[in-house]
């Protein structure tokens, strides 16, 4: 594969910004395990919320679907123990 000037320019631009995507991402991560540790909560746990968050924003009644599935689970639960 021949790669000329404009090409390696390109190339150069992609892995930067993959490297500044890695650098960013690891910063999210850090700034989650601060919110866990001061909410004293699992890093997964905060995960999990800004997950339901991004797809409630995005799609609409996730929150409300996994509401239903906990409180279906919920009255499993309950069954079971009577």
């Amino acid at each position: 594969m021949q790669i000329d000037e404009k090409s390696k320019s390109a190339l150069e631009d992609i892995i930067n910004r993959l490297d500044g995507m890695k650098s960013m991402q690891e910063g999210i991560n850090e700034d989650i395990k601060a919110v866990a540790k001061y909410l004293d909560v699992k890093p997964g746990e905060i995960k999990r919320v800004i997950t339901l968050v991004n797809k409630e924003r995005k799609k609409g009644d996730v929150i409300e679907a996994e509401q239903d599935i906990l409180d279906t689970a919920v009255d499993m639960v309950n069954r079971t123990k009577r």
